[in-house]
């Protein structure tokens, strides 16, 4: 075995590894969830919820603990987080950021395309009490991203040697609207513990409508960062989220 193989075995054990310890911090938090979501069931059935003040202000702090799936695979690789503030009793302000690469293998026939950029997202979401510490949102947002394409391209030639062309645009930008559905849970107990009244999990489901992205006749946009594929107008996304709550007044 030469030296490049010997490197090339090395990095796919290396990325393997990192794949498995991910794969693994999904599969925890899951079980968390369920986990905290028995707990709390069974509380509701024996014990009286506890009245919960107003809270004037507070900030949560989110992580998409679904985008690590992203490092699982070769096509993507993506990371978001957000900041939302607890304004008024059922309304808060939100803003949410992310960062992607993205690498779709079916983008273009005998080619390499890359989208990489990010992306913003800011607006409100109303609150509504399910059950005590399970609550349902609904929210819109105005999202905005500016990424960077590049397509390496070969064209086929029969009397010569194939043509390899590079392709690159910077400076891209690109807006939507989404209609968010989140449902959220309050956890109060971790394997029979208590734990303070700051974390939260939760899922979002997103439907995006593309507004309006710089555009090409040659070489189309294929991904945006954020957004995803331009050829679906209407693009639906799920995300799972944990949130650490931070009480201000």
């Amino acid at each position: 075995m030469d030296v490049t193989q010997c490197q090339n075995a090395l990095a796919m054990s290396s990325k393997y590894m990192l794949k498995s310890k991910l794969l693994c911090l999904i599969v925890f938090w899951t079980i968390c969830w369920g986990k905290a979501a028995a707990q709390d069931s069974t509380n509701v059935k024996t014990e009286e919820a506890p009245i919960e003040g107003v809270q004037k202000l507070s900030v949560g702090i989110a992580f998409d603990y679904l985008k690590l799936h992203t490092l699982l695979l070769d096509e993507a690789e993506k990371w978001e987080g957000a900041v939302n503030f607890h304004i008024f009793e059922k309304v808060s302000a939100i803003g949410e950021f992310g960062i992607a690469i993205l690498s779709p293998e079916d983008a273009y026939k005998n080619s390499s395309y890359t989208s990489e950029g990010s992306y913003y997202r800011i607006g409100l979401d109303y609150r509504f009490t399910v059950i005590p510490n399970n609550f349902l949102f609904l929210g819109l947002r105005y999202a905005q991203s500016s990424f960077n394409e590049e397509i390496i391209y070969e064209i086929g030639n029969p009397l010569f040697e194939n043509e390899i062309g590079q392709l690159s645009r910077n400076n891209l930008n690109a807006t939507w609207y989404e209609f968010v559905l989140t449902s959220e849970k309050k956890v109060r107990k971790i394997r029979n513990l208590d734990i303070p009244n700051i974390l939260s999990l939760g899922f979002k489901f997103r439907l995006k409508a593309l507004q309006e992205y710089n555009n090409f006749t040659d070489f189309e946009v294929k991904n945006i960062p954020g957004y995803g594929r331009t050829n679906i107008s209407l693009n639906p996304e799920f995300n799972l989220y944990i949130k650490f709550r931070i009480p201000v007044f």
